[in-house]
């Protein structure tokens, strides 16, 4: 009996060690589910955070690539604008040197006109001085002539009273003949 006894102790520390080594296992699988229940929740807690982090991110990369899009947008109207603002300056600048050109050009005609007419005044003053001072000799001949006619005039007159004062002295005496004989 001894050895049953011996081996119901042995079965009975055995199945006491077996409880205990069940209740441990049990109490470190409880703590063990424990910490890994709570570390699921933590990394569930973590993975919502991060899921909404990303969603931020992604929300923030969408907005920054719509930004991107806008910019780069943006960027080659300004470009198109400058490419269009360069060729308007080019062409300015080409109608600003037609324009110089023709002012050069109505400047030299006009200069030149302005000689010209400063020459056909200059030929017009001397011809007109020319034909002043001819005139003012025909006037000077003229008054001379016109005196000269004007003395033989008073000449012819003087001549013609004499004449008339003859003719009446004789007409008087013819007269006084006359009348003498009659």
């Amino acid at each position: 009996m001894g050895q049953n006894s011996d081996n119901g102790l042995e079965l009975k520390i055995m199945s006491e060690l077996n409880n205990e080594y069940a209740e441990c296992m049990m109490a470190q699988s409880k703590r063990t589910e424990d910490i890994l229940s709570k570390q699921i929740k933590k990394l569930s807690t973590d993975n919502s955070v991060l899921l909404k982090e990303l969603d931020v991110m992604h929300s923030a990369m969408s907005d920054l690539h719509k930004r991107y899009d806008r910019a780069r947008g943006i960027i080659n109207q300004m470009k198109k604008r400058e490419d269009t603002l360069e060729e308007e300056i080019r062409q300015c600048q080409e109608e600003l040197r037609n324009s110089e050109e023709n002012c050069r050009y109505i400047s030299k005609t006009c200069d030149d006109k302005l000689e010209e007419a400063n020459t056909r005044i200059d030929m017009i003053k001397q011809e007109t001085e020319k034909g002043t001072i001819m005139m003012e000799a025909s006037i000077k001949r003229l008054e001379l002539e016109c005196k000269s006619w004007h003395s033989k005039f008073l000449d012819k007159e003087s001549s013609e009273k004499e004449l008339i004062a003859i003719c009446d002295s004789l007409m008087g005496v013819k007269e006084q003949e006359m009348d003498e004989e009659q």
